[in-house]
């Protein structure tokens, strides 16, 4: 350790009794070494876990998973767990939590009494199994900050604390694990390894009583070589696990902090000689890539005897596992020479016509690799699967696969799942795969750590492009642990062991050094080892926009449009354009999707990104009522929560997968192929073609269908033949043959979709949607009369009172509102406020720091206080004009924000309104101009034509198409877990509500947008998890709005609704027409 910097530290902090710190700490080791437990004492004193130079004791290196398969027949299977040689250690093991390292028992000790221990799943997060709390934050640090003297605060100024790696709480929660297995007779005399898949976030190992080892980097793979600590048959196996350490600081992740042992305990059994690593690497030579090189190196374990005498022996499978060619190396005692790396085989082979790999052809070979000793007898054998593929940036800094260029349709995804945590089954993965290609995403980062190696498996397997990212992240520290050569070694590390373990993976393209830790000499210290060791990937890194020395792309999160063209302009760094993260997909939002693809599509350097994330990161809590509850931060009444606790609610999809009403448009605006209208530069003629931007397919597995409709009814219906349009091409798509005498409003509705079953989606599951207008007219709903039977009209000062024959209209003078609108002797309605606000959504509510909700509340929109200057009512005939002059003011400063002037003309069979508000506000932008209304909830059916099926805003409606719909009003209502705006309709032409019997039409003079929910605006508001919603819904709640304010989503933290979306200062005129039957 740094002594220096352990003396500035303890001197420099004292507790809130005075006491310095290195007293308390030479006490806790006094009391440490009075219990005589050396080699706990000795664990105690040197406190590994806050020592950012120890990051490891005894670990085995770093290598390509092993499968120890006894027969070439199971390597070619490929399943790691399938031979004798692997045994599976997870499982119930004994368990008990102690508030600090320091206070754990010698538990690993072949006589300690474990019998009153708890028994606890491995793998999984001790935090789910009801010990500790999971905390989530996004910079925070999940310590609890008390100023109380501990080495981790430090006091920089008077009064002023802050964190002081490598120390870690005192308060640290330690787990510790128990349990037995068996080794059998024919592991004995071969080297066992145990492999822990992740644990978090540090850990000790004892075997029979015996300290073993110590690990970090709770994100990787962590083994140990334990041949000399067991004996043949019963063995003992205890851990001890840390939820803090130095490491920690290194893990800031945007995650939910959770603990334990939480990926799979195997136990391996290799021969005494036996192949230490092995890397795969294609190459091509040929610019058709129609002949490749593979190059295969190989390590042997050097630290046994006579193992210059072994040599390899690389065999190629194809996917039929046909031999493809098979090498052999000379023995490792004749490789190499003077200052080359020696006694590390490297063996080459041509290859012709290799199926090339892609995340559209995700075409696999099988290398299997063989020690053989000197009468060429096989003693160990491993293997993995390989794909052929070339990752190169062309001379125009445009990033290429197999010399064509990539389009990365990503996302970001954690490791995680809302049942389990960070224990994710394949089972999982599997599912989540198949909601990304149903979404047309291509590729994954795997934000912000390395993933449980079974990912990269299936993502080879059923093709994603991988980003693999290393388990680095110092957000709320800063960037100052990756400029100090004090951290160096651990910085590199994790590079180090991320592209050892996960070379051989075909699905991975390139390699990232992190997240939000400010660039530093660390970063490219990483970034100059891995261009080293494998030169047949890039490196990217986003944060602290570094230079070409730390990331070979520009990969910014959530760059704005203008800085992005200006960066496109900018021919002095041509270097691929790759955001790693955008589109922040929080709560309702995902506005503005379709600009960021049409960039894709303009510049050729600018190849795409990765939403910011996939799914939300909730955790399910099931309640007694069998109702799954989908927690966030604050949830468990954790100690430490974000000033944004629901910043974990980020997903394209829900926590249990389903899609959120975004996820459509995002699948259509990243479509591979589209259908799209060209203009002829020579005869002007436009035409529509389908094209196909896929890397490497043509079209011949998708479908094409059509429908035509006319004023919503489908006049008729049919598909095109096959189409073969090859990649990156457009083919003309022609109309299909139009009914004749079309009138109204008429379009084309296409429907791309699979033309055949696939692991992921049936056939005719559909994968874009396009609507072409084949008129000009527009659809409206029969005019009908308003003005029946006669009425009366009568009033006193607080209210207007209409009556009929079967009708009874009370107003409000007061309020400005209807208390009463029966029409048909029915009760059709109450209300007619005028609105300005919205239940806020995530975007809204950005990080409480100046964003749109703060600045609504702060002007008082969520509590207008309506002051009704005049109201007149006058008979004319059968109908009554009620004309109504209001204005809307709040508190504190009761300045006129808004002004209504409303007419409504009543008749006994409807009514019209029109109305007319000035916005007088001055922001920005409000969230909507617009009424509501509250009918009763057995008016629960909706028909409305617009934009639909799904719900529609301002900037997030093209996938949507114009046409008649219907749907209950409960199905209206999304379920995000933090309720808020949902469930509107743009381009609305008419709605209708009814309840079996009677029906209420709304007629809109021009397009409008509406929503018909379960809940009122105040009540989605009000509630903070979907659950406080009331249990029964207080009616019907439409909102008529002539203009509502887009979503946003660029991010979520700044106020990002672009100007075209905005409802600004101004006058506003709508009408209404209502009908009553």
């Amino acid at each position: 350790m740094n002594l220096l910097k352990i003396h500035r530290c303890i001197i420099s902090q004292k507790s809130k009794k005075g006491t310095p710190i290195w007293i308390k700490r030479r006490e806790a080791v006094g009391k440490c070494e009075s219990k005589g437990k050396e080699g706990f004492k000795n664990m105690r004193q040197t406190r590994d876990w806050e020592n950012q130079y120890i990051t490891q004791k005894n670990r085995y290196p770093m290598h390509t998973p092993y499968g120890a398969y006894e027969t070439v027949e199971q390597a070619l299977a490929g399943k790691r767990n399938a031979s004798r040689f692997v045994m599976d250690l997870n499982g119930d093991w004994k368990f008990k939590m102690y508030p600090s390292p320091e206070a754990v028992e010698a538990f690993y000790e072949e006589n300690f009494d474990h019998a009153a221990w708890d028994t606890i799943p491995v793998p999984s997060n001790w935090e789910l199994q009801g010990y500790g709390k999971p905390v989530y934050t996004n910079m925070l640090y999940p310590f609890k900050r008390e100023a109380n003297g501990e080495a981790f605060e430090i006091e920089i100024t008077e009064g002023t604390y802050e964190l002081n790696a490598p120390y870690v709480p005192e308060k640290n929660l330690t787990g510790c694990y128990f349990r037995t297995f068996e080794v059998p007779t024919d592991y004995i005399g071969r080297q066992l390894l145990i492999d822990f898949g992740g644990v978090e976030s540090c850990f000790y190992l004892w075997v029979n009583g015996k300290q073993v080892g110590y690990s970090q980097d709770s994100k990787v793979n962590a083994e140990f070589d334990i041949t000399e600590y067991v004996q043949e048959g019963t063995n003992t196996l205890a851990v001890q696990v840390m939820r803090y350490c130095d490491g920690t600081y290194l893990e800031d992740q945007d995650y939910w902090h959770l603990s334990g042992i939480y990926r799979d305990v195997r136990l391996v059994s290799k021969p005494v000689q036996h192949i230490l690593d092995y890397k795969a690497e294609t190459l091509f030579t040929h610019p058709d890539y129609t002949k490749a090189t593979l190059s295969v190196t190989i390590w042997p374990d050097n630290s046994k005897p006579l193992y210059g005498e072994y040599h390899a022996k690389v065999t190629l499978y194809d996917a039929e596992q046909n031999k493809v060619t098979e090498m052999a190396s000379r023995t490792f005692a004749e490789c190499g020479f003077y200052l080359m790396p020696k006694f590390i085989a490297t063996v080459t082979a041509p290859v012709e016509n290799p199926a090339l790999w892609t995340a559209e052809t995700p075409t696999l070979y099988t290398l299997v690799v063989e020690l053989q000793n000197k009468e060429n007898e096989t003693v160990d054998i491993e293997s993995c699967k390989i794909g052929f593929r070339q990752v190169e940036i062309n001379s125009r800094g445009v990033l290429t696969l197999n010399g064509k260029r990539l389009v990365i349709r990503g996302v970001d995804r954690h490791d995680f799942c809302a049942e389990t945590g960070r224990t994710v089954s394949e089972e999982q993965m599997r599912k989540e795969i198949a909601v990304m290609k149903r979404l047309n995403f291509n590729a994954v980062r795997t934000s912000h750590y390395p993933n449980s190696v079974k990912w990269y498996d299936l993502c080879d397997e059923l093709g994603i492009y991988l980003v693999d990212e290393a388990n680095l992240e110092t957000h709320g520290y800063g960037g100052q642990l990756s400029a100090s050569a004090e951290w160096t070694a651990a910085y590199l590390e994790r590079a180090t062991r991320m592209v050892l373990r996960d070379k051989n993976h075909p699905s991975i393209v390139l390699w990232s050094l992190g997240n939000e830790s400010g660039a530093g000499a660390n970063h490219a210290a990483m970034h100059g080892w891995i261009r080293e060791y494998d030169k047949t990937r890039y490196v990217q890194y986003e944060s602290g926009n570094p230079k070409s020395n730390i990331s070979d792309v520009i990969c910014p999160m959530y760059p704005t449009m203008s800085w992005l063209e200006d960066v496109m302009a900018d021919d002095s760094d041509l270097r691929p354009f790759i955001m790693c993260e955008y589109a922040y997909a929080k709560s309702n939002s995902n506005g503005n999707f379709r600009e960021f693809w049409d960039y894709v599509n303009k510049y050729p350097r600018f190849q795409g990104g990765f939403i910011w994330d996939f799914a939300d990161k909730a955790i399910a809590i099931h309640e007694e009522d069998g109702n799954i509850k989908y927690g966030y931060g604050g949830a468990f009444g954790e100690d430490v929560t974000d000033p944004v606790p629901d910043m974990c609610l980020n997903g394209v999809v829900f926590a249990d997968l389903s899609y959120k009403p975004g996820a459509y448009e995002v699948r259509n605006g990243q479509s591979p192929v589209t259908i799209e209208q060209v203009k002829n530069p020579y005869t002007g003629e436009t035409i529509w073609v389908l094209a196909n931007r896929y890397h490497t397919l043509d079209l011949s597995h998708l479908q094409v269908r059509y429908e035509i409709v006319q004023n919503g009814e489908t006049l008729a219906k049919g598909s095109y033949p096959a189409f073969y349009t090859a990649a990156g091409t457009t083919e003309t798509l022609p109309l299909p043959e139009l009914p004749a005498k079309l009138h109204g409003e008429a379009y084309v509705n296409y429907y791309v979709e699979l033309a055949q079953d696939t692991f992921y989606a049936p056939a005719g599951t559909e994968l874009y949607r396009r609507q072409i207008p084949v008129t000009s007219g527009v659809y409206l709903a029969d005019e009908k009369t308003i003005v029946g039977k006669s009425l009366t009209v009568s009033e006193d000062e607080n209210q207007v009172r209409i009556t009929g024959e079967e009708t009874e209209i009370i107003f409000d003078k007061k309020t400005g509102e209807f208390t009463r609108y029966q029409a048909k002797s029915v009760s059709f309605m109450t209300g007619g406020k005028d609105e300005f606000y919205r239940a806020p959504t995530g975007i809204d509510k950005g990080t409480h720091e100046s964003d749109y909700d703060d600045i609504w509340r702060a002007e008082g929109l969520d509590r207008l206080k309506r002051e009704v200057q005049s109201v007149s009512a006058v008979s004319a005939g059968n109908q009554v004009l009620l004309e109504v002059q209001a204005s809307y003011t709040a508190e504190p400063d009761n300045a006129v924000l808004f002004t209504a002037h409303t007419l409504y003309r009543i008749g006994s069979e409807g009514m019209e309104l029109k109305n007319e508000v000035t916005n007088n506000s001055g922001l920005e932008t409000i969230a909507r101009v617009g009424q509501s209304f509250r009918l009763p909830a057995a008016f629960d059916t909706l028909t409305w034509y617009g934009k639909g099926p799904w719900e529609t805003y301002a900037d997030r409606k093209d996938a949507a198409l114009i046409g008649l719909y219907t749907s209950s009003v409960a199905e209206q209502h999304v379920p995000f877990a933090v309720p808020c705006e949902c469930g509107g309709h743009e381009e609305t032409r008419f709605a209708a509500l009814s309840d079996g019997t009677h029906t209420v039409q709304i007629v809109g003079s021009d397009d409008f947008h509406f929503s018909a929910l379960p809940y009122s605006i105040a009540e989605y508001r009000k509630a903070t998890y979907e659950e406080e919603l009331p249990e029964q819904t207080t009616g019907t709640w439409l909102i008529l709005d002539a203009a509502h304010a887009g979503l946003g989503g660029d991010t979520g933290w700044t106020k990002n609704i672009h100007p075209e979306y905005r409802v600004c200062k101004g006058r506003y005129s709508y009408t209404f027409r209502f009908h009553f039957a």
